[in-house]
This record gives C-alpha cells, structure tokens and sequence, in this order.
C-alpha cells in the first residue's frame, strides 16, 4: 500500500527566487543610483520609501509589468540554498508543490524552476489556500494570515515585512530545513 508523501508548499517570489534584488536591478538598469532601493518593510514595496513608485501602488504595478514584460522572473536569482534544501525535502519524501499567485509569467515559472535545478512534484498558479499542505514556506503576510486556521506548519522568511505574521520565521533555507525535518523527528 502507497503512503501518502506529506506536502510542501513553497511561494517562488522571496521565498525561491530574489524577487527584491531583481526589481532592484531594473530600477537601477533605468535610472542608475537615483533611487536606493532598499529591502521593503511592508509587502506592498510602494509603501517603503527610496524607489521610484514609493506612495503609488499604480505605480509599482506598472514598473512591475515592465520589469516581467523584459524578462524579470526569467532573470531573477535563486535565494541561497533554495535548490539543495528543497531537493533534501524531496528526497526525505516530502511532495513538493511550488505555488504562484503570478498571473503573469506564461511558462516561466516552470522554465525558472528548471534551469536552476529546483525539483517539484507540481506546480499550481494560484491561492495557496487551494493546495492541501503540510507545509506552507510564504513570504506573504495576508496569505500567511489566511492559512493560520488550517492544520500544518507554517514558515516564513525573516525580512521586515514579515514580523508579526503567522509562522516560524526561518532565516536562511538551511534553517527553513531543518525545522520541517525536525518536525517529523
């Protein structure tokens, strides 16, 4: 009899893939040091001062369709020890089900998981809620928030915009690991 493999749920953007960094690097591909830059406080990144959308949503938005419409995810780095560490999971027999509320990437989320060598077992494009996990590994706030009534773990990076979410702050992938592999000890 087959048992059930217990699931992971792991977000692509600050969570896999430096989503901030990336941005970062068009902002300054468009307008040189102009704009700091710095690591967002709040999840919504045009409430944080220093870039060139900071007090306009609208604004982020569109510098958002912009980055992704000249190849930002495609261009975006894995977060340190995302591969390895979701291919530990993978191999101490979790399922891993990367998740995506992007409406926007066509297939290059797929393509991104695949050149960086990141394993999953499925991909699914929308509300974390529609996913049964054991494990949530998100990045943001609301979506944590929503999720806190259901059974599972709960993680979450430790970045400013974070605090005071739902979850076990973890502060690198090594960390976020560990903890899920503890869990079952």
């Amino acid at each position: 009899m087959d048992t059930v493999k217990p699931t992971v749920c792991v977000d692509v953007d600050n969570v896999l893939a430096d989503y901030t960094d990336g941005l970062r690097r068009y902002v300054r591909e468009r307008c040189g040091d102009a704009y700091p830059c710095p690591d967002p406080v709040e999840y919504d990144f045009s409430l944080t001062g220093g870039w060139p959308f900071t007090g306009s949503p609208e604004s982020y938005l569109d510098w958002h369709r912009l980055a992704v419409s000249h190849g930002l995810y495609a261009g975006l780095d894995p977060l340190p020890g995302a591969g390895r560490n979701v291919t530990r999971l993978r191999d101490a027999g979790y399922r891993i089900v990367v998740s995506t509320t992007r409406g926007d990437d066509g297939d290059a989320t797929r393509q991104w998981l695949d050149r960086h060598g990141i394993p999953y077992d499925a991909l699914h494009h929308g509300e974390k809620t529609d996913v049964r996990f054991d494990v949530l590994i998100d990045d943001r706030p609301a979506t944590l928030k929503a999720c806190e009534h259901l059974p599972g773990l709960l993680l979450r990076p430790d970045v400013a915009y974070c605090t005071g979410a739902p979850g076990v702050a973890y502060r690198s992938w090594d960390e976020a690991a560990r903890i899920i592999l503890g869990r079952d000890a």
